[in-house]
């Protein structure tokens, strides 16, 4: 029911167009949302793309474009569509989202041995933890670690990489210590591959944050809206 709600709620930001079109949308290895199989993109991301695309009467393209890249190419109209986004008013400038479509949680895992950080949870000890801190650049992790990083000390301690597979493997090779991650993700990693075994999630969770699909203002395909969104209110949307 959640994918049906947020698919018309996609199909009200825009009207479909009589002829074809093409939807560029973001994707990374983010399993279980997207992720590549046999060189073909799979998972509820790409399903819900692959609808929006058939509704809307355009042929979808998935592009793997790290998150801070992605937000430029939104910003730019270069691309046109990406999930799993916190709306905060900087980003309200350049995309229209969707209703929510997931509540990211975002959690603190390590491979350290040490019990006291296994089991953190308490976002004040953070600065005090041994090692360093991996985390994706451009990514919303809730108001209180975004305030922590502004702390000088705090922030020697972080490396921000624009790709989630390679901070992910600073993690697994040992270059980092802890990282910030979505707790689903961490779970179906910890599951499915032998290497993420070595990471314990601890307790610390960093955001409960209601996440919504993007729409570039900038797109070409969207720019529609202003001229469509008068009729699909009176459609009830």
């Amino acid at each position: 029911m959640r994918w049906v709600l947020l698919l018309i709620g996609l199909s009200c930001v825009i009207a479909p167009k009589a002829e074809a079109c093409l939807l560029r949308v973001q994707v990374s290895d983010f399993p279980p949302y997207s992720y590549q199989r046999d060189g073909e993109w799979l998972g509820s991301r790409v399903v819900l793309s692959q609808r929006l695309a058939q509704k809307l009467n355009c042929v979808v393209r998935f592009y793997d474009v790290p998150w801070a890249r992605a937000l430029i190419l939104l910003q730019q109209g270069d691309l046109d569509l990406m999930f799993n986004l916190t709306p905060t008013q900087a980003r309200e400038s350049f995309l229209w989202f969707s209703r929510p479509h997931h509540l990211e949680q975002l959690a603190f895992a390590t491979t350290l041995a040490d019990p006291q950080w296994q089991q953190l949870n308490d976002l004040a000890r953070l600065p005090d933890f041994p090692g360093i801190i991996a985390l994706t650049q451009g990514s919303y992790m809730g108001a209180p670690m975004m305030q922590l990083l502004q702390q000088p000390r705090f922030r020697q301690k972080t490396l921000e990489v624009a790709e989630r597979r390679v901070k992910n493997e600073l993690v697994l090779k040992d270059r980092a210590q802890g990282l910030v991650e979505d707790l689903d993700y961490l779970k179906f990693a910890i599951a499915n591959f032998p290497e993420y075994q070595q990471l314990v999630i601890t307790p610390l969770r960093l955001a409960h944050t209601k996440v919504s699909a993007g729409f570039s203002k900038n797109s070409v395909l969207f720019a529609q809206k202003k001229t469509a969104g008068t009729g699909h209110r009176r459609a009830g949307c």
